[in-house]
């Protein structure tokens, strides 16, 4: 199955810029909120270039679905690699102990007993 419209030279390249630019915009967002929501939603918008790609598969378009799957392997390979920044690095305190939240002696437990 083939859409013409694909076909273009002209609507290829568009889309080929606009799916580079979003993953661009996932793995380097600017420091501003609807660029921040776009890098925190990586996990979804990689598993729409899939199904993309997928679509791209079906209707016999091996340019755009390459593109498709290079992004979403981008996305996948760079979050994978990125320190995240609520993990704690190794060696670091707990986050809960930093907060000053302490932790209940086993002996204070109501349901022991």
């Amino acid at each position: 199955m083939t859409f013409s419209v694909f076909d273009h030279a002209r609507v290829r390249q568009v889309l080929t810029i606009s799916l580079l630019s979003g993953t661009l915009l996932c793995i380097f967002p600017p420091r501003q909120p609807a660029f921040q929501w776009w890098a925190d939603q990586a996990f979804f918008i990689a598993l729409g270039y899939l199904l993309f790609g997928l679509f791209f598969l079906i209707i016999d378009n091996p340019r755009l679905m390459f593109v498709c799957l290079g992004c979403s392997a981008a996305i996948c390979f760079f979050k994978n690699e990125a320190l995240d920044d609520r993990m704690p690095l190794p060696g670091a305190s707990p986050p809960a102990l930093e907060q000053g939240f302490l932790e209940t002696p086993l002996e204070t437990c109501s349901f022991l007993g």
